[in-house]
């Protein structure tokens, strides 16, 4: 319990800025394997990977149409979405990992040209609204994931401590028993001794009736 305390107060010693980060959306030309495209791109902070590869399969799936999927890229064929009516369109997606960040990059292919903030500024803006919305339930997963790992690693270290408090008390059971036995031992001393000083003076004495039966013994002729 005393190990969960502290784990608190390590939690609550950080700033709400350390836990509180917003999720980054940028406009970006990012390389797929069709080429290089205009792309919505989400910074996905505290997420891992497998997160973010589950979540992005069920966002793309929600999408419509059918979904491949190939290395880091995620296709939808024939998608379709209310915010494009009836018309249909192909849906990309692209996990990109870099040593400062993870981000995923959306590009949508209307048939013969690709959404632009430009020509399409509502399905754009409304794709945008999602991707950030995607970031931030991915992140949000990536943080519950971590709580779940780091709870079981807290359950591991307060059975340790529990360990640890019954073998100071079984301790102080054995302290307690030997204060016992050598408080006993004293007693025992101090009664010893009253024998030993009871015995040293019939020793003493016999030792003396020994010395006078010898004079006894020397004086007969």
């Amino acid at each position: 319990m005393k190990l969960a305390l502290l784990f608190i107060g390590f939690v609550a010693f950080f700033p709400n800025s350390f836990w509180a980060q917003d999720v980054i959306v940028n406009d970006e030309v990012v390389q797929f394997s069709s080429g290089s495209h205009d792309a919505i791109v989400t910074v996905i902070p505290f997420a891992k990977r497998d997160i973010i590869e589950k979540r992005l399969k069920s966002e793309m799936k929600s999408w419509g149409g059918k979904l491949t999927i190939s290395g880091d890229e995620y296709k939808v064929v024939q998608g379709k979405m209310k915010i494009f009516g009836e018309n249909h369109f192909d849906g990309y997606a692209k996990i990109i990992e870099t040593a400062e960040d993870t981000k995923v990059a959306f590009v949508i292919d209307l048939g013969g040209r690709y959404m632009s903030s430009t020509e399409d500024p509502i399905e754009f803006k409304a794709i945008r609204e999602r991707a950030r919305n995607f970031g931030a339930k991915t992140a949000t997963a990536g943080i519950g994931a971590d709580v779940e790992s780091d709870k079981k690693v807290l359950k591991s270290l307060e059975k340790e401590e529990r360990k640890i408090e019954k073998s100071i008390e079984s301790l102080n059971r054995d302290i307690e028993s030997c204060q016992k036995k050598i408080k006993q031992a004293e007693k025992d001393i101090e009664t010893k001794k009253i024998e030993l000083s009871a015995k040293q003076e019939e020793i003493k004495t016999q030792s003396l009736q020994i010395n006078e039966r010898k004079k006894t013994a020397k004086k007969i002729k």
